[in-house]
């Protein structure tokens, strides 16, 4: 089976959650004997590419919607048509895969469909909302997600959040993420040192501001904070952390690989997913429970299904820096908490492999690839089916 994947970043470039499973999932289907092409938007290329049968060439749109100029829309919009256009006569796929579409053409789905190709999509974030927005030739059209391609949603929660937006997936099966147990081992026990760790994207909706603003409850408390995302606002971060003197106690480390993201979340003593909108999912929380570091967070959208207050994590209303340092506090004076939540933690973490997750997404690619008429998967396939 030939299969080309379609998605707005691709690792080293964006390594977000949905980044990350579209390339284990690419890795996953070629040592299944699958073949994989990966067409992403613009970016440097980057080591490996070529042998990894990796093309950055779609053309690509601003996350914040800029005005119409139609003739550039036009433009951006033929050029989209045109390489993926030469990317299915070249390859010949059997199948595509789309992953984020987020600032990528919106009528490429459709495209697909016209050229007679069976598609699957993979959606894990509310793209299928915003990208119409950000996608100036749509903007001016209506964009097309049903009878397109058979849709997979990361959760539950996002499947409704899309669904009473007014696209009709309320009947697209779910697809958990899932985490690569043996890349997170369960760390040792040890005390507590006051040591806070985020890791994720740097941007406004995740609040790591929300943090910043509770160590000034915290006098004795340490913040990693590992991702990437905006300059701007990583900016902004550390002018916070100065006007509220705590600036020598917040360290900004990057993205990191995903040893050093593990070695991280076992040298913490809990992790915070202080976050502002509603999470598709949430693979930092599992992951960070993987290791059984406690987690103290919001438990919005697909988090909530993971995040149980006082059984896997501490639960927190968003935007409330006191109710963050108020569960440090509760963390660093009980230790038969912190015990309760590394157990309970790792019971979760366990429930959302990810070969699970890849196993899922080749069936389907396998059964549109064929056309298995009334294929669908069976509940006892992965976590949390349809």
């Amino acid at each position: 089976m030939r299969v080309l994947a379609i998605s707005t970043d691709y690792p080293p470039h964006g390594c977000g959650g949905y980044e990350q499973q579209c390339r284990d999932s690419a890795e996953h289907l070629r040592r299944e004997g699958h073949g994989v092409r990966v067409l992403s938007g613009t970016a440097p290329p980057a080591a490996g590419d070529r042998e990894h049968d990796v093309y950055r060439d779609l053309p690509r749109f601003p996350v914040e919607p800029a005005p119409v100029a139609v003739r550039a829309a036009w433009r951006a919009e033929r050029r989209a048509a045109i390489l993926l256009g030469r990317e299915l006569a070249a390859y010949r796929p059997d199948v595509v895969c789309f992953w984020r579409l987020g600032e990528l053409s919106m009528s490429l789905p459709a495209r697909v469909a016209a050229a007679g190709i069976p598609a699957v999509g993979m959606v894990c974030d509310p793209w299928m909302l915003d990208g119409p927005q950000r996608d100036p030739w749509t903007r001016t059209r209506t964009a097309r997600f049903d009878g397109v391609a058979r849709w997979l949603f990361v959760s539950p929660a996002l499947r409704g959040q899309v669904s009473r937006a007014g696209v009709p997936v309320a009947d697209a099966e779910i697809v958990p993420a899932g985490i690569d147990l043996p890349s997170f081992p369960l760390a040792a026990a040890r005390p507590w040192r006051d040591r806070l760790l985020y890791v994720g994207r740097l941007s406004p909706l995740k609040g790591v501001d929300v943090v910043i603003r509770a160590l000034s409850r915290l006098p004795h408390t340490t913040l990693d904070v590992v991702g990437g995302g905006a300059r701007r606002h990583e900016e902004q971060l550390a002018r916070l952390a100065r006007s509220l003197r705590v600036d020598d106690r917040v360290r900004f480390r990057g993205i990191l690989a995903r040893p050093r993201v593990a070695a991280a979340y076992a040298a913490a003593d809990a992790v915070v997913f202080p976050i502002r909108w509603r999470e598709p999912f949430g693979l930092v929380p599992l992951e960070a429970m993987a290791t059984g570091t406690p987690v103290i967070g919001v438990a919005s959208g697909g988090g909530a299904e993971t995040l149980l207050d006082g059984r896997t994590a501490l639960v927190v209303p968003p935007d409330d820096p006191d109710a963050i340092a108020a569960a440090v506090g509760r963390l660093a004076s009980d230790v038969a908490l912190r015990q309760r939540l590394r157990a309970g933690g790792r019971r979760m973490a366990e429930r959302y492999p990810a070969q699970r997750s890849h196993v899922a997404v080749r069936a389907a690619l396998e059964a549109a690839a064929t056309r298995r008429p009334g294929f669908r998967l069976q509940a006892g396939d992965f976590m949390l089916a349809t």
